[in-house]
């Protein structure tokens, strides 16, 4: 989960509220200043944002998995009650 939400967090503040940088905004074949860069750089943005939502999803489901055993601290319907709270 760290992963996916370190990478939520850099994805949705540093690429798209700040606009600080993209994820090949390095690279010198897609500058920033033409079109045709600025598609590369948003297909590279919302790749690297599907993979760190995949990322949080696994993490849920195997903190879901850990703390649903039969003599786990949680039940599933407690876990889903609280994911939807949050």
């Amino acid at each position: 989960m760290g992963l996916g939400l370190g990478g939520l967090f850099d994805g949705i503040v540093l690429h798209q509220i700040l606009q600080w940088h993209h994820m090949v905004s390095n690279e010198g074949r897609w500058p920033l200043t033409t079109v045709a860069g600025l598609k590369a750089n948003t297909l590279g943005d919302g790749l690297f944002h599907a993979a760190t939502w995949i990322f949080t999803v696994a993490g849920v489901f195997l903190l879901w998995r850990a703390l649903s055993r039969p003599n786990g601290p949680w039940s599933t319907k407690l876990f889903v009650g609280l994911l939807l709270m949050g």
